[in-house]
């Protein structure tokens, strides 16, 4: 039977852990800053994708419109699909994600979202340690890194392959990913054990 009050002991205590090392990667560690460069405010460039984007979303370049495609006839798709391989083989290659408006970058509901997500995920990884059969610390926070080790490549990695996205920024975020819920199960792990019969 799950303890009911540890699942919610260990989601706070694994949030609050996940939270805390997020600002640490960030702040102290500052473990993207050799995979997120600025770009220059008064860039060109930021002004140009100002008004080039239409709305807030996810952009890629060279785009290919995937709705215009499957109403051409199969020459003329093949030809568009030659032309976009073209121009992603010579590149340069992108994806863009653009919000219009300003946002404050250290809002506190930025701040609540980011520890709603994790406190969501360790309420996840607290019902998954309350499930184990295994009694001892280290064997629950070996699963606990094993969950987050699969979390961070299935989440990161494929985007290194399917988005084409700079590999520093990859790795950075399966580190982060794998370390964040490392830390957080580790603190889960010593919260959550399996109900004695």
């Amino acid at each position: 039977m799950v303890n009911l009050r540890r699942v919610i002991l260990g989601t706070v205590l694994g949030a609050l852990a996940a939270f805390a090392w997020a600002y640490v990667s960030w702040s102290a560690v500052r473990l993207y800053d050799w995979a997120l460069e600025p770009l220059p405010a008064d860039s060109a460039l930021v002004d140009a994708i100002g008004r080039g984007a239409p709305r807030d979303g996810a952009y890629g370049f060279p785009g290919i419109d995937m709705q215009a495609l499957s109403t051409m006839d199969a020459e003329q798709r093949a030809r568009t699909v030659s032309d976009w391989r073209e121009a992603s083989q010579r590149g340069p290659v992108g994806v863009l994600l653009v919000r219009k408006q300003g946002r404050d970058p250290i809002s506190a509901q930025r701040y609540l979202t980011a520890f709603g997500y994790m406190a969501f995920s360790a309420f996840l990884m607290s019902i998954l340690m309350a499930g184990m059969r295994c009694p001892s610390w280290v064997g629950r926070w070996t699963i606990g890194m094993v969950i987050a080790l699969f979390a961070a490549m299935a989440g990161d990695g494929p985007d290194l392959a399917w988005f084409q996205l700079p590999a520093r920024w990859v790795y950075a975020g399966i580190a982060d990913t794998f370390l964040t819920w490392t830390v957080a199960s580790a603190v889960i792990a010593a919260v959550v054990r399996p109900t004695r019969a």
